[in-house]
């Protein structure tokens, strides 16, 4: 049975390991927040279990702010 990536709601999204255990992220969550191939991310683990994976800002200015984000 093939489990595909769905969006539940607003910046979130039940994502699945494929079979050769790469995390394949999903064109339409690319696309709602703005991301490229080649954006740097980090992935941080919340409480419940889930990942909150946010665009790291590589322009140096660390204003405090953080990128576009979704929760997986």
């Amino acid at each position: 049975m093939e489990m595909q990536n769905e969006a539940v709601e607003n910046n979130t999204w039940n994502l699945y390991v494929d079979e050769e255990g790469v995390l394949v992220l999903p064109d339409e969550l690319w696309e709602t927040l703005g991301w490229v191939e080649g954006d740097t991310v980090e992935f941080t683990e919340n409480d419940d279990g889930s990942f909150l994976i946010t665009k790291v800002d590589e322009t140096g200015t660390d204003s405090g702010e953080t990128g576009p984000q979704a929760v997986c």
